[in-house]
């Protein structure tokens, strides 16, 4: 009898292991024959799924950011309602320098997204969910009057972004500068520049 696949089961598995090479190789790295290696797997399972590197790398990408997601949501559901939430989820955005494996994955993916078309597509929705849930945070945040309602609920979200991507590029390359008490003060300090007043 043959072997019964579940398929989703298998196009997450590829997902892995092409985000594990690239953390071990680079996405230039990343070929489908090294990632049908590093699984044991002949290059024509992986074509199965999927029809060429860039497709195979975009899903991994798209399956990555939605992992991501998944684990905010945990942490800012565990967080009080409100400014803590917003807080939450901004420190969750600031990875730890001590996982340089994640961060070398990102940013691999990031710069291949610039001139990739499938890899700028999932970058894009990353980014827009990333944007939902931050003005989700500052809505309740402002509901509950703990801060003013920001004037431009759009320019106080791209703000927040902005200033939480030049901390992760900073806290990845001068982990020493950044420690986490004092990226967990400069996330404090962003939020009073952004909502213009001290939101504590």
């Amino acid at each position: 009898m043959p072997k019964i696949v579940d398929h989703a089961v298998r196009r997450e598995e590829i997902a892995r292991l092409v985000i594990r090479v690239i953390e071990k190789e680079g996405a230039e790295g990343a070929t489908v024959r090294r990632i049908a290696q590093a699984g044991d797997f002949s290059i024509g399972v992986l074509t199965h799924y999927f029809k060429d590197k860039d497709e195979m790398v975009a899903f991994a990408f798209q399956w990555g950011a939605m992992q991501t997601f998944i684990y905010l949501d945990a942490v800012v559901a565990a967080a009080e309602p409100g400014l803590e939430r917003l807080r939450a989820a901004l420190a969750f955005m600031l990875p730890a320098p001590d996982t340089p494996n994640f961060i070398a994955v990102w940013l691999s993916l990031w710069g291949r997204a610039i001139r990739n078309p499938a890899l700028a597509k999932v970058h894009g929705q990353y980014y827009e969910h990333w944007r939902r849930t931050l003005r989700r945070r500052l809505a309740e945040a402002a509901a509950l009057g703990q801060i003013a309602a920001p004037e431009s609920l759009r320019d106080a979200t791209d703000l927040l972004i902005a200033g939480i991507d030049g901390l992760w590029i900073g806290a990845t390359f001068e982990p020493r500068r950044f420690s986490l008490r004092r990226r967990r003060q400069l996330v404090d300090r962003l939020l009073a520049a952004v909502l213009g007043a001290d939101p504590r």
